[in-house]
Parts: structure tokens; sequence; C-alpha cells
């Protein structure tokens, strides 16, 4: 019997769930490291459930372990299958019903869980982002991102004009070297659909000079598969060339030096040892001269650990959020 598990992760997973032909299917690549080194068992990380055919899906849900919107979406996943699907529901009795009545009337029915909505920076195009359940800020911008795109793409610009007014000081040179700011490279990394990424790339194709300038690589990285998957879209819909990469340990070493610019919004649970992932990645994928940008709502927490891997952090206050600036030397 071919079994697939949705929803378990390491720590879930038992010698009995495991027992036969079972595959797991995971949304966030760092939970299919976790089950292959604890449990070698075989994992599938997509956006989308694997094909079968399968005999059974177990679905592991509950308000702590999905939003409502991702259980019902995978849940209709399930049962596109045709095959026989057993819910491990983690929460009240109350909460299991209401959303499995949402589907037993009618469980052919498809329902889109896409969303859509509009984001810029001054000076920039209004886009709109498509996100899917399961990404970060879903049907929603974040504000602390788009505190740190708007910050990101005013300091780019100021680059940008000081060189191409012939002004090359230290002064004024903020975003590496001249020859960087005419062939700049950025790196998102915990993208979710790319807003920070997608924002700044947009702004600088609408400088009033672009023979100074030119946007050489964009990449984004994120450990969810949906968060890539919408990315991807979002890169084709805004006609920007980019490389979206899924990844729970930043960019491969064929990237280490190569960047100018680094933006990332870090999750700060787990006593910043995520963020730290961030900046140990922006450390070696930053070339010298480059900047690094994360965001944070008060700077207290992240600052010290940002200047572990690099000197200071200068601190830049914007929509009641801290940016934080540090150049790699």
């Amino acid at each position: 019997m071919k079994t697939l598990l949705v929803g378990y992760r390491a720590a879930d997973l038992t010698p009995d769930l495991l027992e036969g032909d079972v595959t797991c299917h995971v949304l966030d690549i760092y939970h299919r490291h976790a089950i292959e080194k604890v449990h070698h068992a075989k994992v599938v990380c997509s956006a989308h459930l694997p094909e079968g055919p399968w005999d059974l899906i177990r679905f592991k849900t509950g308000p702590k372990v999905h939003s409502g919107e991702l259980s019902l979406d995978l849940l209709q996943e399930c049962h596109r299958f045709g095959c026989k699907v057993e819910v491990d529901f983690v929460g009240k009795e109350r909460d299991r019903n209401d959303l499995l009545n949402k589907i037993k009337d009618d469980p052919k029915r498809v329902r889109s869980f896409k969303a859509e909505w509009p984001a810029s920076v001054p000076g920039g195009e209004k886009l709109m982002f498509t996100s899917y359940p399961g990404c970060f800020c879903h049907r929603r911008l974040d504000e602390g991102g788009l505190a740190l795109a708007e910050v990101v793409s005013r300091e780019i610009l100021k680059s940008t004009e000081a060189c191409a007014g012939g002004d090359l000081s230290s002064e004024h040179r903020d975003i590496g070297a001249s020859d960087h700011l005419r062939n700049l490279s950025i790196l998102d990394m915990g993208c979710g659909c790319g807003l920070v990424g997608f924002l700044i790339a947009n702004r600088l194709s609408r400088l009033s000079n672009p023979q100074t300038f030119k946007l050489s690589n964009v990449v984004l990285v994120d450990s969810h598969a949906r968060a890539a998957e919408a990315a991807t879209e979002n890169a084709a819909k805004f006609g920007i060339p980019a490389e979206v990469i899924l990844s729970d340990e930043g960019t491969p070493t064929r990237m280490d030096g190569t960047f100018d610019v680094f933006v990332g919004n870090p999750p700060y649970y787990s006593d910043y040892r995520i963020a730290e992932v961030f900046l140990e990645t922006a450390k070696r994928a930053l070339k010298p001269g480059g900047v690094c940008y994360t965001v944070v709502k008060n700077a207290a927490g992240l600052k010290p650990v940002q200047e572990r891997f690099f000197k200071t952090a200068e601190v830049i206050g914007r929509r009641g959020y801290s940016v934080l600036k540090s150049t790699k030397e």
C-alpha cells in the first residue's frame, strides 16, 4: 500500500507511521532535511502534493499546524486523488468538523486561495503581487518588508546619482565601488513572494540615466516551496529576470562574493538563530564593499547579532521599523 503523509514533521513521525511504502510531503525544505536526517524516509518538498497513485493519505493539520486557508487548500488537494484520506487533527473537535464540513459536501470542487495585492516604493510602479497560503504575509504586504525596500531603493539611488555626477568619494559612494553600481547584483533572502527584491528591482529599472547603471543579477532565496512558487510567478509577471532558489542554507558556494546588496527580513524567534543564518549568508555572499540590509521592529535585539558578522550596523528608521545597514570590508 502506498501512503502519503502530509503535514508531518520529524518529531511527529513514529515507526508505525513509516511502515510500508511511505512518502512524506513537506512545504519547507528545512523539514525535509530534518526528516531525512532523523528517519531516513522518502520526502518530497514541493508547493503541491506529489502525484500518486496513493492508496492512503494521512493529513496532519490544525490551527497550530497550518493556517485555515492552507489546511483547506491542502485538504482539497488530498481529495483530488480519489483515495482514502485520514485527517489527524490537532485541536478542538469543533474546528475539525468545521474544516471537514467545508469540503465533504462537494469534495471535487476546487477553490483557489491565490491572492493578489498591490505594493510600491516612491518612484516605482504599483506592482500586483501574487501569494498563496503558506507564504509569509499571504493576502497582504508586510510593513517591515516595505520599509526595507524603501530604504534600500533610496540608498542605491543616492549612490547611483553620486556616481553619475562624478562624486566617487566614500561619503557618497555607499553601495560598493563605481563599477559595482554599473552592474549591480541583489540577493533577497527569506524572500517570500519577492516583495522586497522586486520592488527594488522595479524602482531601479526606472532610473532616469540608465547608461550609468545596470541591474545585472537578482537572486531570491526562501525555504518554503510555496514562497518560491509565488516568487517565480511574480518574476515572470513583472518581467524581472531572477533566479529563485529553494534553500534553508542560503546561497550555494558558487555565489560567494558575487553580490553588491543583500536584503533580508529574518524571523526573530529561536534566539536569532535563523537571523544568524541570514547574516552568515550575507557575509560570504557579498563582495568587499557590498552592503547588508536587514529589518526589525526594534533594533536592540538584532543589532548586536549583526555586529558579530559585520563591524558596525547603522540603524535607519522607517515606518516604525529599524533597517540595519552594514558594509562588508
